[in-house]
């Protein structure tokens, strides 16, 4: 998975997670739901939001290229 990839999953699973958080108003059990779904969009972001040319981590960055090495990010 290229790290834009990731980024969108990411961002997707911590938009359904608090939209299942918000549901929790109506149905309180669904707020442990909703936690343990935005925080599994955390594994996509430390696991493949790297540079593919020298492998650190990416971090907020969302610029086609790596700040560490220069090289374009491929995606």
């Amino acid at each position: 998975m290229n790290p834009r990839k990731a980024c969108v999953l990411r961002d997707t699973l911590f938009v359904v997670g608090f939209i299942i958080m918000l549901a929790a108003y109506i149905y309180e059990p669904l707020i442990i739901i909703g936690a343990i779904v935005m925080f599994s969009g955390l594994i996509p972001h430390f696991r493949y939001n790297r540079c593919p040319h020298c492998g650190k981590q990416l971090g907020r960055n969302e610029e086609k290229y790596c700040q560490h090495c220069g090289k374009t990010i491929d995606g």
